[in-house]
């Protein structure tokens, strides 16, 4: 005859999940601080010279208001 898996230890399921609970929301903390320092580098490049130069050369090729441009 084969044997029955045992029911799993109710505590250590307990013990999982509440681990578990705290990656995420570790996981979820790092991602909002990356997301912050992305945002804070990605306004930096832009208000490089070069980039501000690209963005109105872009801009007029496409014949756009190149007056909305950060300077």
């Amino acid at each position: 005859m084969t044997e029955q898996p045992q029911p799993p230890n109710l505590e250590k399921v307990k013990q999982t999940a509440a681990k578990m609970q705290e990656i995420c929301k570790r996981w979820d903390a790092l991602i909002a601080v990356t997301d912050y320092m992305i945002g804070e580098l990605e306004e930096q490049i832009r208000k490089q010279p070069n980039e501000i130069y690209r963005l109105k050369r872009a801009k007029q090729l496409l014949n756009l208001d190149t007056e909305k441009v950060r300077e």
